[in-house]
């Protein structure tokens, strides 16, 4: 006995809202569910168009992800007004800058301490140069806690080359010769960190449509 097309169109529609809602509610764009999923973000439009439904193991999936349970994405359900989509990245971004400006905060603390209270060194100036790596840092911890592959590896590449200029500067500073060589040790661990990102792309390839 064929389904009755009327209530498949109905159902498909009901799912695609509650996907749409959820989503937005949880602060996920349709590419970043894409990726969680390991599916294509065309799928997740199809799918939030009632183009198509997921089979009920994807529903299960994105069930876990919203932390609702599957039958709360195929029911008829009222809720609130879902939020702005772009707000949670919006805030996501104000955090970041947040943490970012919180080292240099510090950075320039003790910079002004040394200088205040500690006169006679040389070199306080480095909290600044200091800075710059611990900032990268907090970028490689934010971009594993929320964004995808290509951010972690802007993060991580970005870690690795002013780790690697700092330490160039305080060889540098101390006078020993072939300090360049630093570079040389950090373009391997570019490779590295490349051939992780591509790594972690073949470990979760996007399924099609």
């Amino acid at each position: 006995m064929k389904p009755d097309a009327s209530a498949e169109t109905i159902l498909h529609a009901r799912i695609a809202a509650n996907i749409a809602y959820y989503r937005k509610l949880a602060g996920m764009t349709q590419t970043e569910l894409a990726e969680r999923i390991n599916y294509s973000d065309k799928s997740v439009s199809k799918w939030e168009r009632a183009a198509g439904a997921p089979d009920i193991y994807i529903l299960c999936r994105m069930a876990e992800l919203f932390g609702v349970t599957a039958n709360d994405l195929i029911s008829e359900n009222a809720p609130i007004p879902p939020p702005d989509p772009g707000l949670a990245e919006k805030r996501r971004v104000v955090m970041c800058f947040q943490l970012v400006a919180l080292v240099w905060f510090a950075a320039t603390t003790v910079f002004a301490a040394l200088m205040i209270f500690a006169p006679d060194v040389k070199y306080a100036w480095l909290s600044f140069i200091f800075a710059v790596p611990v900032s990268a840092a907090v970028y490689v911890v934010l971009s594993a806690l929320w964004w995808g592959h290509l951010a972690r590896f802007i993060s991580v590449s970005a870690l690795a080359w002013t780790v690697a200029a700092c330490v160039f500067l305080l060889i540098q500073m101390m006078h020993f010769e072939s300090a360049f060589l630093m570079f040389t040790v950090c373009a391997v661990m570019q490779i590295i960190v490349l051939l992780w990102y591509v790594y972690g792309r073949l470990q979760h390839p996007r399924k099609p449509e």
